[in-house]
């Protein structure tokens, strides 16, 4: 479709990255007002083009001197979105140098640097965190972005977004807002509840076309039947005819699984099949991977298997992978080296990965709320059948279900296919969403009274929905009892104010209940009876608390071996603590400050890197946490310790290493080479050549040189 527009700048923008026309969901958008600061819900199938209409918006709120705040769900999507929106610096549309930065770090970092950027890509956590704070540079904003605006829906994720966007509503009213999203099938209430104009669309730059597979026969939605040789009836022997089918047209397939195991033990029973389809240079591009994941990856077996399946042309993705083995997955599976993908479903609301085909080998998942396995819902099974056809490559992409023994293809048909997906819910109304929000919501006034915290909290889309504001506000009430009683706020004047712990808990991004059991914990340890042996104590006290994820319980084969150390380090515990009340993520801990590899900790507690990577990552936020708490409540004789434990967690190293790892550019592998040669504390390398130093294993001769340049 011609684009109609009469804007030069837009107009360049567009000829500059090669468009010499619009998706027809792009020309609905700006017939609708997009450009004239018109705010928004996009609600149009994956790869429509709803990252352009974004850039649109963002080009004319920056003729405008506004910034412009893009949101996404997930830290993996912000760098793919800086990508998309550098471009517009690189066009060169504008004399002025256009700043596009991504903050997705920690919570209570400072934001004075975002001041000086024109666009910034955060996750809904981290604006939160800002909208908290008051950051004066927010009053500039002229476009607030929130991709994947389904997530309202959420049950975890959900009512951090939604009291963003009531926040940006409330606060910042002048503001434009676009809610992009795939098809939902309430989006007239959430834009009626944001005061934004709908566009909807189905349409898709290629066409989508969904199934169900059952003993040969695939059943399409544009009634043709399709009949693939058998190998078998199990599951296993079904997806391989579906791949080796797929192949056949040189499609790649995308194949979702309920569980991280069954993603490995189906991608090995598929490797030899695929092998045998490669081209000699195929073979030797998937050798090349291979090769690059043992190199730039760890040495678990999880890695070693990723490994050997790649150089088949096939691989796995869960959020058990190391960081840098998805990204090489991911770059393997764009460029077309990985025929076939094995995917848990979380990829499917991560990068951007589509395939000629989508197999979905099981439409029930593991619900630990229920205990059982549960069906998905008809909007995760669309948001799965979504990545079906790569737009550059293919004129279609399908999707299939593998109806089983259990299920006739009819109901899945009926069900899935056919399906309406379910309409969006809030998720704000539980008491402990409302404890972390109240109390952010009265740490952002000097002063906020209970009219002005009920007015608020009826503009959340819980209350558009509910429209009976009465139980809400029963909660909102006995969370301010509870800040009260735990001193988190005051009441004076017939306002609410927060107290110095009350403003620190909400500055942490703290849930205030795990605030309030580390200040408990803290305050029940008598001076001097701690020292720097308390470290089951103080990782016991992290892992145990609300904030604290993902918690592994432990296997049957765990409590022999954990039950030596438990007992070992019992005196270390602040409380009586029972073997039951720790977990496999506490021992991942405990094995991660002692210096064990990955492979280490993957063999003895069945983690595996992806999970200890968070394990460290949620831990650094929360002893960090803790080391404020301490500061506040005057305990400086804890501080040593904490800080210690700090850097610990954050290096995974013994406690004699911390001095060497406050130098920069030294990790845990190099700062026990250098303690293993003498080198103690930093003020050590004034007494050794840079000779010496670049002979030291792990060191070389480039480090020696800058780490005597600063210690001369």
């Amino acid at each position: 479709m011609q684009w109609k527009l009469s804007d030069d700048r837009i107009s360049a923008y567009l000829s500059f990255l090669g468009y010499n026309s619009l998706y027809p969901p792009q020309q609905l958008a700006i017939d609708n007002g997009l450009l004239d600061h018109s705010s928004m819900v996009i609600t149009t199938p994956t790869a429509s083009g709803k990252t352009l209409i974004a850039a649109l918006a963002a080009i004319k709120a920056l003729e405008k001197n506004k910034k412009i705040v893009y949101l996404t769900p997930l830290r993996a999507l912000a760098y793919e979105k800086y990508l998309d929106f550098a471009s517009i610096d690189r066009s060169g549309i504008f004399t002025k140098k256009i700043r596009v930065r991504i903050s997705t770090g920690d919570f209570n970092t400072s934001n004075t640097d975002l001041s000086s950027s024109d666009i910034i890509i955060m996750t809904n956590e981290k604006i939160d965190s800002i909208l908290r704070q008051n950051a004066p540079w927010l009053a500039n904003v002229g476009l607030f972005i929130s991709d994947e605006i389904h997530l309202i829906g959420d049950q975890d994720r959900g009512p951090v977004l939604e009291m963003v966007l009531t926040k940006i509503k409330k606060y910042y009213p002048s503001t434009q807002i676009l809610g992009l999203s795939a098809t939902i099938t309430n989006a007239a209430e959430i834009a009626t509840w944001l005061k934004s104009k709908l566009v909807e669309s189905s349409w898709r730059p290629t066409k989508l076309i969904e199934g169900v597979y059952s003993d040969g026969t695939i059943y399409y939605n544009n009634d043709s039947q399709f009949n693939i040789s058998e190998s078998g009836k199990d599951t296993a022997s079904m997806t391989i005819d579906l791949i080796m089918d797929s192949l056949k047209n040189r499609g790649q397939n995308l194949v979702f699984v309920e569980t991280r195991k069954r993603a490995v033990s189906l991608a090995k029973k598929v490797s030899d099949f695929v092998f045998k389809t490669l081209s000699p240079n195929e073979k030797n591009n998937a050798l090349k991977v291979s090769k690059q994941i043992l190199e730039e990856g760890d040495d678990t077996d999880l890695t070693k298997n990723l490994s050997k399946l790649i150089s088949c042309g096939i691989g796995f993705h869960h959020a058990g992978l190391s960081l840098t083995s998805r990204g090489v997955v991911e770059e393997a599976f764009k460029n077309g080296i990985i025929k076939s993908l094995f995917a848990t479903p979380t990829l499917a609301a991560g990068v951007n990965l589509p395939a000629r085909r989508v197999i979905i080998t099981n439409v029930t998942r593991y619900d630990f709320v229920y205990g059982a396995s549960v069906p998905i819902s008809i909007l995760e099974y669309k948001q799965l059948c979504g990545r079906a056809g790569r737009p550059k490559y293919d004129t279609y992409g399908e999707s299939i279900i593998i109806s089983d023994s259990r299920t006739s293809y009819e109901e899945l048909y009926d069900h899935y296919i056919l399906g309406i997906p379910e309409p969006l819910s809030s998720n704000l109304g539980n008491i402990t969403s409302i404890k972390i929000h109240l109390l952010g919501v009265i740490a952002s006034f000097h002063g906020i009274n209970l009219d002005d915290i009920y007015d608020l909290f009826s503009k959340t889309f819980y209350s558009f929905q509910d429209k009976n504001n009465s139980s809400l506000f029963d909660r909102i009430d006995s969370s301010l009892d509870y800040f009260i009683d735990e001193n988190l706020i005051q009441l004076k004047n017939n306002t609410y104010q927060v107290t110095a712990f009350g403003k620190l808990v909400s500055n942490l991004y703290l849930n205030p209940e795990t605030a309030v059991s580390f200040r408990n914990i803290i305050n029940d340890i008598k001076p001097k009876s701690v020292n720097t042996t308390n470290v089951f104590g103080f990782l016991h006290v992290i892992t145990t608390c609300p904030d604290f994820y993902p918690k592994f319980s432990f296997r049957k084969q765990d409590l022999e071996e954990f039950s030596f150390l438990f007992y070992n380090n019992y005196d270390e515990f602040f409380t009586d603590v029972d073997i039951m009340d720790c977990s496999r993520s506490l021992w991942t801990l405990y094995e991660w400050i002692n210096e064990s590899t990955e492979k280490r900790i993957n063999e003895r507690v069945g983690v595996e890197p992806g999970d200890i990577h968070r394990i460290v990552e949620v831990s650094q936020w929360l002893i960090v946490c803790l080391f404020e708490i301490s500061k506040l409540l005057n305990r400086n004789d804890l501080l040593p310790i904490i800080f210690s434990l700090e850097n610990r967690i954050k290096h995974g190293v013994k406690g004699d290493l911390v001095p060497l790892v406050q130098i920069k550019d030294i990790g845990r592998a190099r700062a026990r080479s250098l303690y293993n040669a003498g080198i103690h504390v930093p003020n050590d390398l004034l007494s050794i050549s840079e000779s010496e130093l670049a002979s030291i294993p792990k060191i070389g001769l480039k480090l020696a040189k800058k780490l005597k340049k600063r210690y001369v």
